[in-house]
């Protein structure tokens, strides 16, 4: 089975939900291994953070990284069924931990 897990990136860091500029990177995972990526530019498309959740529901994200997020935003998150995990919680992610966000150089 196919899991969908999504990354709030602003230039070369983990963001936050609310950063105007920032592009969201899902990986699809089978097994413990990346199967698919996509990428979405989702600088100032959505106008609430409901219309966000809606969206990401749709793209049938079960689990978002965020550099931080506040209380509220991640309990309506937590509701719908996501799992919000923030900078401070995913030192011993094996996702992240094996992700290298800056470009290549040529």
């Amino acid at each position: 089975m196919i899991e969908r897990k999504a990354f709030f990136i602003s230039g070369e860091n983990l963001t936050r939900i609310e950063h105007k500029k920032k592009i969201l990177v899902i990986f699809d995972m089978s097994r413990d291994e990346v199967v698919g990526v996509e990428t979405v530019d989702i600088e100032d498309r959505f106008v609430s953070t409901e219309e966000l959740l809606l969206f990401l529901q749709k793209k049938y994200i079960r689990v978002i990284y965020v550099s931080e997020i506040d209380s509220k935003t991640e309990n309506l998150f937590l509701d719908s069924g996501l799992v919000v995990k923030t900078s401070m919680t995913i030192k011993n992610d094996k996702l992240f931990n094996s992700l290298y966000l800056s470009p290549p150089i040529f």
